[in-house]
């Protein structure tokens, strides 16, 4: 369990990190241009890290497979794909549940979802400054 918690929060922190940075950039690019293509080029920043923090996560499923942390509720398999899928759907806070977690991975799957109901929050709110700004320009 330990373990876990440990892994949940290296990928905590290295989402954080990662998406906070690509935000910053987006900002950046926000304050330099106001147009309606730097609008679309930041909604694609923040895609692109949404994505990126789905493949981190996705990751850290794959290793505390391989750790023996747990395992996920599917036949035959999990292969790259579905440890990608299963992350982004749990990243949104969907949760289908046709796939999930068993024992310890459990953990992991619920910081996952606090972590992307809270990147999710700040990508809101770029998205809220953008609007709100562009209306000023």
């Amino acid at each position: 369990m330990i373990t876990a918690l440990l892994l949940a929060v290296f990928l905590f922190l290295a989402a954080v990190a990662s998406h906070l940075a690509i935000l910053g950039v987006g900002h950046r690019l926000f304050d330099r241009r106001r147009d309606t293509l730097a609008k679309l080029a930041v909604s694609l920043l923040v895609l692109a890290s949404h994505f990126l923090v789905a493949i981190l996560f996705a990751a850290g499923f794959w290793l505390g497979a391989q750790w023996g942390l747990g395992g996920f509720d599917k036949t035959p398999s999990m292969d790259w794909m579905d440890y990608f899928y299963f992350s982004l759907i749990n990243v949104t806070t969907l949760g289908l549940g046709d796939i999930y977690p068993t024992e310890h991975l459990r953990v992991l799957a619920g910081v996952e979802a606090l972590t992307g109901f809270a990147l999710i929050s700040c990508s809101a709110q770029l998205f809220w400054t953008m609007m709100h700004k562009g209306e000023e320009a």
